[in-house]
């Protein structure tokens, strides 16, 4: 399926669209908001470091005052380490864990402290704000800052979670006219156009910015099959926002975006084939198509089914404030979002119709949030108290359509007749299909109390209902039959309710302005569900899991001669309960459930280190270590599990970051050269990773674990040259051309037998130019 490519000419197009649109949005939309995610780094003096604020807890405070594990990355540090998706933040934030399910690199998970899998439409334990609002947008471009919020969250944000936030904060309009161009050219025909501008519309009243992004590069996996190339580049993303502060004390923030992706697909590459297939011609071909695989390495592969991914989301967002008194503030965020979209993969990625799946284009999914806050400040004790509401729905038929391959005793029990006249086995399509209807209700409230002018108290509680409702049915087409069979797998409307009280309690001492130890315990819950695949009823339901989180750390600053540095260390402990685990079962047709194990812990440590070493030399190191195990896991298929990994979670994470400036003669600008260094142990993908003889856990194991990996990307950036508004950078993305495993589809224990890996992406150099004005 070829997909047209966006050009600077449509995201100009857009641009204008979208600049008449904030006109009725203003007036829309009238509710109101707060500031949740900002990162503000002051320009630092000669041979010190840049300060940094955020705003994790609601307000503005220096990031070593905050007493939670968070990794602040600014906007110059997004430009420098090249992030401009995604799947590339684990880099800049050690600890946040990425992975692409399904073998689509646009199917992202995030996870940290081994909390985040989800699978399907199931609740994350890891949740992505912009701008304040859950999940509206994950495209990076024109940011103020991304933060990583590490462990349980809910006492102050919109919706609770397990393992911790991500945090998108765009730049807001602003009082003075400003912007800038970026344009990009590279490797794979690399042509990338990044463009921001806003300012006043009536002085300090009304301000307005617009901003928009390109992405376009061609593929980097080959497909013998058809010619094409796969794991390209083509999507487009634009936003609106105004800023209204008609009287003193009262502010309104109103966001519009549109993003949209149309590329090729993922090309995973086959990894592994079971030794044990119940079928000798497939078993045969199979090993051939593995040999020729190796041989080719990831970057060839030969897979017969179409693939593709098409998404396109656009949604508004509104944040009001009113400041009633000097002691209490009023705060709204209110925000609507519609998605549809589709993509086709070829999960054996051979040239057999074994394991090819299709969800079809169209599909729609609108979610609305609405989050009300009450906040007062009086003396030594600062309170916030607040109500969420969050509905999602695909209200028309939501499915998918797999070509799966039936061997013939398979086909023996669902047809006498089909193994009868088809001896080796026959694809067979299966049609998948249902709806939905998600809420989350929730109040919560938390209080700090600085108790002495050394210590403060931190007390948090919420209340959050969940209420899922969902409908499927499978369908299979069999051979010489036009139309489907009756279901194989159908039942009524399952509905459930799943309610939990979580809570939050700290203490933080300032020994000096310039050292602080924090103490916290924090308990957390994501809720329950249903399986649309399940073709069981046992594995219709799954339960809530929680996680009580413990965490120490100390953060602070020192000067050493003339050197300076800024550190934050943590140690934490989670006690991990009713965990949920995806599992893909051996039924007919093929099925991915989740299930809850029973118990496990997680440890670990985060160092984050910055250190000004000289004028011109700094360097930053960020490390995470964590050691979790399941404390007691029994699958009633796979048997006793309490051996195995946690999945996407590696046990050691670390950035090293050294930076060298230096300011040119004359008006010549400035030079820096930069060095991004990137380690990640090895890990588990799936969470049957260690055989415990069961024979479906060793075929698993097989394909379960991949080896660690080290990335390093480099920069050099000339800026204000001749005193201008033009900057120029280069940059190398995996310099060293490594290749390593961002995603799995792990199917070997399983009637289909084989194992893909999905590659990151190879080296590429790119050439940048830059015009800001303000």
């Amino acid at each position: 399926m070829n997909q047209p490519k966006f050009g600077a000419g449509e995201v100009v197009r857009a641009a204008r669209k979208v600049g008449l649109f904030w006109l009725c949005a203003s007036s829309c939309l009238t509710l109101p908001s707060i500031a949740l995610a900002q990162t503000t780094s002051t320009a630092p003096a000669a041979n010190t470091l840049e300060e940094v604020v955020v705003t994790a807890r609601r307000r503005e405070e220096r990031l070593q005052d905050v007493p939670i594990a968070v990794v602040a990355v600014s906007e110059r540090q997004l430009e420098e380490k090249n992030i401009k998706n995604v799947n590339d933040l684990t880099v800049v934030a050690p600890g946040l864990s990425i992975q692409n399910t399904t073998g689509n690199r646009n199917n992202v998970t995030y996870s940290i402290r081994g909390q985040g899998q989800a699978f399907g439409q199931n609740s994350p334990g890891v949740v992505a704000y912009f701008a304040e609002v859950p999940d509206f947008s994950s495209a990076i471009f024109d940011l103020q800052s991304v933060q990583v919020l590490k462990g349980p969250q809910g006492t102050l944000f919109g919706r609770n979670t397990t393992g911790g936030a991500v945090l998108f904060s765009p730049q807001r309009p602003t009082e003075t006219l400003s912007g800038y161009v970026v344009g990009r050219v590279g490797d794979l025909n690399r042509h990338d156009l990044e463009f921001a501008v806003g300012g006043p519309i009536m002085g300090d009243k009304l301000m307005v910015r617009v901003a928009g992004q390109t992405l376009n590069r061609d593929g980097y996996t080959k497909n013998l099959y058809n010619g094409r190339k796969l794991d390209d580049e083509n999507r487009r993303s634009v936003r609106a926002s105004v800023l209204l502060r008609p009287f003193d004390g009262f502010e309104n923030l109103t966001i519009y975006q549109d993003d949209e992706v149309k590329e090729s697909g993922s090309g995973s590459s086959l990894a592994f084939v079971a030794p044990n297939i119940n079928n000798a011609p497939i078993l045969s071909q199979l090993q051939g198509y593995l040999a020729a695989q190796k041989a080719r390495g990831p970057r060839v592969i030969n897979a017969s089914w179409p693939d593709y991914t098409v998404r396109d989301g656009h949604g508004i967002l509104n944040s009001t404030s009113l400041r009633l008194t000097d002691h209490i503030t009023l705060k709204n965020i209110v925000s609507n979002r519609h998605y549809t979209g589709g993509q086709s993969y070829d999960l054996d990625s051979t040239p057999l119709d074994l394991l090819n799946v299709t969800n079809p284009p169209g599909k729609k999914i609108e979610s609305t949030t609405e989050e009300f806050q009450i906040q007062t400040s009086w003396n030594a004790v600062n309170t916030v108290v607040g109500y969420y509401r969050e509905n999602t729905k695909s209200p028309v038929n939501v499915g998918f359509d797999t070509k799966q391959f039936f061997s013939a005793p398979v086909l023996g029990a669902l047809a006498p007749p089909l193994a009868l006249a088809f001896p080796n086995g026959v694809a067979i399509q299966a049609i998948a299909y249902g709806n939905s209807s998600n809420s989350s209700e929730a109040v919560f409230g938390q209080v700090d109390w600085k108790a002495t002018q050394k210590l403060t108290l931190t007390g948090g509680i919420r209340r959050t209902e969940d209420y899922r409702r969902s409908f499927s049915q499978t369908f299979l087409v069999l051979p010489g039959q036009p139309v489907p069979t009756g279901p194989t797998a159908t039942g009524p409307s399952s509905s459930g309710v799943f309610k939990a009280t979580t809570w939050n309690v700290a203490a933080n001492y300032t020994f000096t302005p310039n050292l602080s130890a924090y103490a916290t315990v924090r308990r957390g819950y994501k809720s329950g569900g249903f399986n649309g695949t399940a073709l069981s009823a046992a594995d219709k339901y799954f339960q809530p899991e929680f996680v009580t989180d413990h965490e120490v750390g100390v953060k602070g600053q020192t000067t050493l001669g003339d050197m300076h540095f800024r550190y934050a260390v943590d140690a934490f402990y989670d006690d991990y309960t009713n965990i949920q685990r995806f599992i893909n079962l051996p039924t007919t047709p093929a099925s991915t459930v989740t299930r809850n194990a029973a118990s496990g812990s997680i440890k670990g440590l985060d160092v984050d280190v910055a250190a000004q070493l000289a004028a011109h030399f700094d360097v930053s190191l960020i490390y995470t270590y964590m050691d979790a195990s399941y404390d007691k896991y029994e699958d009633p298929v796979q048997g006793d599990l309490t051996s195995s990994r946690f999945p996407n979670t590696p046990k050691h994470q670390l950035t090293l970051t050294p930076r060298f400036t230096y300011d040119l003669a004359g008006d010549w600008g400035s030079l820096s050269a930069l060095a991004s260094i990137y380690y990640q142990s090895g890990m588990a993908l799936d969470p049957a990773n260690k055989p415990n003889g069961n024979p479906a856990v060793a075929l698993s194991a097989m394909g379960a674990n991949v080896p660690g990996y080290t990335r390093v990307d480099l920069r050099v950036d000339w800026r204000d040259i001749r005193q201008s508004p033009v900057s120029a950078a280069f940059y190398v993305r995996n310099a060293f051309d490594k290749d390593y495993v961002v995603g799995s589809n792990n199917q070997l224990s399983t009637q289909f037998g084989v194992g893909t890996f999905l590659y990151g992406a190879p080296r590429q150099v790119v050439f940048e130019l830059r015009y800001a004005f303000h």
